[in-house]
């Protein structure tokens, strides 16, 4: 893995890994390290979040099919 910098109107890590760049804002007034680890919580909480709402999105898909099916039957 590269880390590099690129300072211009904000700063940005410049993070190479495996053939693929990744650019990521850093929060001004606070390290580079504590930066990414904060972003990669925020990233994280995100995460989480979109993933309870596509598995709320299923489970709703799966009772719409399910109340249609018992319909169909009866």
């Amino acid at each position: 893995m590269k880390v590099s910098f690129c300072m211009g109107a904000h700063t940005y890590a410049v993070i190479e890994k495996n053939g693929i760049r990744t650019d990521i804002r850093l929060s001004p007034g606070k390290s580079a390290a504590k930066s990414l680890h904060e972003y990669a919580d925020e990233q994280m909480e995100r995460i989480a979040r979109l993933t309870h709402m596509a598995t709320l999105a299923r489970e709703a898909a799966g009772a719409i099919e399910a109340r249609l099916n018992q319909s169909r039957k009866g």
